[in-house]
């Protein structure tokens, strides 16, 4: 499945809110908090936040953007999240 570009010009994403039509959102259902550490890895690293796809959140440890704090912060609470969606 293909699914449509996020972020667009350049770190729009550094600004605004990730939306509840977000693909990812869409796919991984995060709760408010995990939406919140997402926001501030896009916001931090919102090149990368563009190169998400649905399967880094089926190996959160594994993922290419283990290391990154934002990234690691937002793995640590969705693994320990009974709240954050099932993947």
């Amino acid at each position: 499945m293909s699914y449509p570009p996020r972020g667009g010009h350049g770190g729009v994403l550094a600004h605004k809110a990730i939306s509840r039509e977000d693909p990812l959102i869409l796919v991984f259902s995060p709760c408010d908090v995990g939406t919140r550490l997402l926001e501030e890895f896009a916001r931090a690293r919102p090149a990368d936040y563009t190169f998400l796809e649905p399967k880094d959140f089926s190996d959160l440890r594994n993922s290419a953007f283990g290391g990154i704090a934002e990234w690691d912060s937002f793995a640590e609470h969705v693994l320990g999240c009974a709240r954050c969606g099932e993947v």
